[in-house]
């Protein structure tokens, strides 16, 4: 028996090997799958070598453990010609879980994160830019919160309440009005009796502008 193994494994392929060691039982491809439960077109893609048509190795290595089994040659023989042919070592990354761990770990290297913190830091400066130009690029906001427009005042004075911009300069019927450092103000205004017209100029650094009218009714 030892003569004919020698024999056997001598052939070129692992492919030609399995094939004359099925031969020599007098075994059928469909024969050979319904001992081993190995479909026949994967024991024919083996017998010729055709690899492209074979599952992951994982599998591969079920079935030649399944089919050396069935021909009565030790696994190892053909397990190792198969991995000659292939170009890997004899423990198959598949079967080596610890191996599988380490790899998809690799894919998280600090060269990975630095490079996505640098991207993140790119994103925000860009982010911030973008920001910048349009908040400098336009108008001030200017918000009257009080009193509202075309409101009727039974008094020769009304207080007027809003907020700006931070940074920006505000002027009320041409007066500057003072700003506190996040932009709000708070003005007493002279009336007269009748329409009052009570403009609001907001101008920010880029000279952008922003005018809001409010119309006062004063009787008194």
């Amino acid at each position: 028996m030892a003569k004919i193994f020698k024999k056997i494994f001598s052939e070129k392929t692992l492919g030609e090997k399995l094939r004359n060691l099925r031969k020599r039982k007098h075994f059928s491809l469909e024969q050979a799958e319904e001992q081993t439960k190995v479909r026949v077109r994967y024991l024919d893609a083996l017998e010729r070598g055709a690899y492209s048509e074979l599952p992951a190795n994982v599998y591969v290595l079920g079935f030649l453990a399944k089919y050396a089994e069935f021909l009565g040659v030790p696994k190892e023989e053909l397990i190792d010609v198969f991995h000659r042919e292939r170009g890997k070592s004899s423990l198959p990354k598949e079967l080596a879980p610890e191996t599988q761990i380490k790899e998809k770990r690799a894919y998280l290297t600090p060269r990975t994160i630095i490079l996505v913190g640098i991207i993140l830091i790119l994103a925000g400066f860009v982010g911030y830019i973008f920001y910048a130009v349009e908040h400098f690029t336009s108008p001030p906001n200017l918000e009257i919160q009080s009193p509202s427009n075309e409101t009727v005042i039974r008094q020769d004075r009304v207080e007027i309440v809003g907020k700006t911009d931070a940074g920006a300069s505000l002027r009320i019927n041409d007066q500057v009005i003072f700003l506190d450092d996040k932009g709000n103000f708070r003005e007493t205004v002279k009336l007269q009796a009748g329409l009052n017209n009570i403009e609001l100029r907001a101008n920010n650094r880029t000279k952008k502008e922003t005018v809001k009218i409010i119309k006062i009714l004063a009787e008194y």
